[in-house]
Formats: C-alpha cells, sequence, structure tokens
C-alpha cells in the first residue's frame, strides 16, 4: 500500500495576515511586507491584490494557504 505525503503547504496565522494589512495600509509593498513578516512573498503579493481590490476580509479569516 502507497502512504500518502502530507502537504507542505500551511495556513498563514491571523496575526501575520493582520500584520501584511497594517503593513500595506502604511504604504508598503508586497516585497517590504514579505521581508518584515518573514512570509513567502508570493503569498503576499496575493494579499497584496486582493488589498488592492478593496478586499481584507483574508486578514480575518482562513486566508489563502502559504506556499
Amino acid at each position: 500500500m502507497e502512504e500518502r505525503k502530507s502537504s507542505l503547504r500551511h495556513r498563514i496565522p491571523t496575526e501575520k495576515r493582520k500584520e501584511c494589512l497594517r503593513l500595506f495600509e502604511e504604504g508598503n509593498g508586497y516585497k517590504k511586507t514579505a521581508r518584515i513578516t518573514g512570509l513567502n512573498p508570493y503569498s503576499v503579493r496575493d494579499y497584496r491584490r486582493r488589498y488592492a481590490q478593496g478586499d481584507s476580509s483574508w486578514a480575518e479569516r482562513g486566508g489563502i494557504s502559504a506556499r
């Protein structure tokens, strides 16, 4: 029987997502926000795109999976 491998993806903690939101509100871009928070730049970029569209719901709930 083949053993299933666990996914390397995980949820980003709410505190980190809220920190991203705060940094975006201060005018920081996704690269600087990723450096400050220690998160994957591609995940932060997705957050930034949603923030630019007026959607900040990702900061309060499950958010986007980290890669």
